[in-house]
C-alpha cells in the first residue's frame, strides 16, 4: 500500500528509480549500459554464439529422438549419428569461434583504450 501511495504520489519518476533497483544495480556494477564498440560487439557476438548453443543442444535431443525411436531401423540410426556428428562439429566449431571472437575483441579494447 505505501509502495502504491509512492508511485502514485511522483507520476514523473521511473518505477525503478522508485524502487531502488538502479541504485542496487550501479552499486553492482551492472547499472550502466556499454557505449563503446568493442562491448557492443563482443555482447552481440556473445549473444548470438549463445543461441548456437542452443540450437545444438535441440539437435542432439532430435537426434537422440531420432535414434531411440528408429526400432532397429538402420537408416534411421545412420541419420541419427550423421546428425550427432553433425551437431557436435558443430559445437568445436562454436567453441572456436567463441575463443577467436574474445582474443579479437580484448585485442581490439586493448588497442582502443590506449
Amino acid at each position: 500500500m505505501l509502495f502504491a501511495a509512492k508511485a502514485l504520489a511522483a507520476p514523473s519518476a521511473n518505477l525503478s528509480d522508485i524502487s531502488g533497483l538502479s541504485a542496487t544495480a550501479g552499486a553492482a556494477g551492472v547499472g550502466g549500459t556499454a557505449t563503446d564498440l568493442p562491448t557492443i560487439v563482443g555482447s552481440l557476438i556473445g549473444a548470438a554464439l549463445s543461441l548456437l548453443g542452443v540450437v545444438f543442444v535441440a539437435l542432439v535431443i532430435y537426434a537422440g529422438f531420432l535414434w531411440m525411436t528408429a526400432q532397429g531401423n538402420d537408416e534411421k540410426v545412420k541419420q541419427a549419428k550423421k546428425l550427432l556428428s553433425g551437431a557436435v562439429v558443430g559445437l568445436v566449431l562454436i567453441f572456436a569461434s567463441y575463443a577467436i571472437t574474445n582474443v579479437v575483441i580484448s585485442s581490439l579494447s586493448t588497442a582502443l583504450s590506449k
